[in-house]
């Protein structure tokens, strides 16, 4: 199993989107939800075997989450900071459907 990064601390690089105070919402970067639902994938993802990784933090499109297979094919990746894709995300978390969003 791949050694878990949570919790986190926040960094200084920039969000993908502008957000008011501290960061609340699913797709703000170390906002609770945010670190819930990315830590949530990151194990889901490890228990199948596959290898989590987070990247691009403070790029335009913001930070996803990538897993790969035992061959090192992308399986899933997935922008954490997008919100359209943020609640996605945690709509097939919750119904238990997390390969709806697979490649």
């Amino acid at each position: 199993m791949t050694n878990s990064p949570f919790p986190r601390t926040p960094d200084d690089l920039p969000r993908a989107w502008q957000c008011d105070g501290e960061p609340t919402q699913v797709w703000e970067r170390f906002s609770p939800a945010y670190e819930a639902q990315a830590e949530k994938l990151w194990n889901e993802f490890a228990q199948r075997g596959m290898t989590p990784r987070l990247d691009h933090a403070g790029s335009e499109d913001g930070e996803a989450i990538t897993a790969t297979d035992t061959t090192g094919q992308t399986v899933f990746f997935l922008h954490l900071e997008d919100p359209n894709e943020a609640q996605e995300i945690a709509a097939a978390l919750a119904a238990g459907n997390l390969d709806t969003l697979q490649l």
